[in-house]
């Protein structure tokens, strides 16, 4: 029997031996996942204690649930960058729908997809000489201080310029790209449970600025506490990962019999080498990731700008009477969006998904329910709006979840971390030709024409 503190010491040491994205080690334990404790493995054969995937995260580690607040806190910075709040930014900015300032907006808003393009390919050359530990605290200072410059610069100083775009969301796209790539990895030797509670951390976030932000502001509180809320919390996050991370948590996390072990990853080169051994079954997975991400990050905002009078109406652009307050139409879209992400994750881990066919049918229904919320969105109705925004974050959730199965069953073990980083690349293409896009969606949508509540020309 191996004693508490030799497992916490294994863990401890594991842990500084990984690397980012394209690292050397991925932390793990012996036993099997969850969908193989029964004794059976994802395609329905039987499986011996010999014949067990090696490397896949422990299922009996007690959860550290306040782990899920880092990721919380960094999420919520991440919903101000694409949500409502995007909006408040430009219109305090004095920039319209229209012009130079219009366009040059919209690309500032995307160097949140450009940070994290970079980050997710180069944090392991910038940030090499850093643990990932240390890693994931400079991702979250980073976030800070992009999240910082709007209610300092623009909302509480007054100031009227537009670098002040660039510079927030590129240093908070930068630290999310870094942030996404090394923290559950960090945390990995606390076990699979700790990692599910972490995860729930992310429509958390979202939630707590798209729904329980906007009702405050709809009641009348300046956007600008919104921001410093969402500012002064990220050091709380911070504080509990110190806390409750995997040195501090080591001792008391580790007390099961088994104990972690590393799994060499191939790197990129090597992986590049050997592409036909994981490569081929991912294609559907990368095509639908990116369509699915485009939609997500061109839908979302162009919300903002079509839907842009202190009303919304309910039933149509013509609409007078069925007249709904803005910030109280946009809480109710985040809870169409935290719901609809939030629980289409759960489908592909409650279904067998036992053939490769069947995993490639589940994508193809995915998109088919992100391009459906697309067209809803394009009909300009509010009603339409608050489906259409379900339908397609529900896409989303069923390629998160059917990707990660996919991962986890079908592709082998030493290149999993590159499959992970490669996926994660081709959505941010796909996200930064949705943003990129948001004016000539939403120019198609509103016909050219301006309403009194729908498609006006200032914010």
């Amino acid at each position: 029997r191996v004693s508490p503190r030799a497992l916490a010491g294994q863990a401890r040491v594991a842990e500084m031996s990984m690397r980012g994205c394209d690292g050397a080690l991925l932390v793990c334990c012996d036993g099997g996942d969850e969908d193989d404790a029964d004794g059976q493995s994802s395609q329905g054969e039987e499986i011996s204690d010999e014949d067990e995937k090696p490397g896949a995260p422990c299922d009996d580690l007690p959860a550290v649930r306040l782990l899920m607040l880092p990721m919380f806190c960094v999420f919520q910075g991440y919903a101000s960058m694409v949500g409502p709040t995007q909006q408040k930014f430009k219109a305090e900015l004095g920039i319209g729908q229209t012009g130079t300032s219009a366009m040059v907006f919209t690309q500032a808003a995307v160097f949140v997809h450009y940070g994290k393009l970079v980050a997710r390919l180069g944090h392991d050359v910038f940030f090499g000489f850093l643990s990932p530990l240390s890693r994931v605290y400079v991702s979250m200072a980073l976030v800070l201080i992009g999240t910082v410059v709007p209610p300092l610069f623009v909302f509480d100083l007054h100031e009227r310029w537009i670098g002040f775009v660039f510079i927030s969301y590129g240093l908070t796209g930068i630290g999310l790209g870094v942030f996404e790539c090394t923290y559950l990895a960090v945390i990995t030797p606390l076990g699979k449970l700790t990692k599910a509670w972490a995860i729930m951390g992310i429509p958390l976030g979202f939630g707590a600025v798209n729904i329980l932000g906007l009702l405050c502001t709809s009641a009348g509180m300046p956007v600008s506490l919104l921001y410093w809320y969402i500012v002064l919390l990220l050091p709380v996050g911070m504080l509990t990962l110190r806390r409750y991370g995997p040195d501090q948590a080591g001792a008391a996390e580790t007390r099961h019999a088994k104990a972690p072990a590393a799994v060499e990853q191939r790197s990129l080169m090597s992986a590049i080498g050997d592409w036909h051994a994981w490569l081929p079954l991912m294609l559907p997975h990368l095509v639908v990731k990116a369509l699915g991400n485009f939609v997500m990050e061109n839908a979302t905002p162009v919300n903002y700008y079509v839907y842009n009078a202190p009303q919304v109406p309910f039933w149509g652009p013509d609409d007078s009477t069925g007249l709904v307050d803005h910030d109280l139409f946009f809480a109710v879209l985040g809870v169409c969006v935290m719901v609809g992400d939030s629980l289409s994750r759960r489908v592909p881990a409650s279904l067998p998904l036992s053939t490769y066919a069947s995993n490639v049918l589940l994508l193809v229904i995915a998109l088919m329910c992100s391009l459906l919320g697309f067209y809803l969105e394009s009909l300009a109705v509010g009603i339409l709006a608050l489906v259409g925004i379900f339908f397609v974050f529900g896409g989303n959730g069923i390629v998160y979840g059917a990707s990660a199965k996919f991962f986890d069953h079908t592709t082998p073990i030493e290149y999993n971390l590159v499959a992970y980083s490669l996926w994660c690349f081709v959505g941010d293409l796909g996200a930064i030709a949705g943003g990129v896009t948001v004016d000539v969606i939403r120019n198609w949508i509103c016909g050219g024409r301006a309403y009194a509540y729908e498609c006006i020309s200032r914010n």
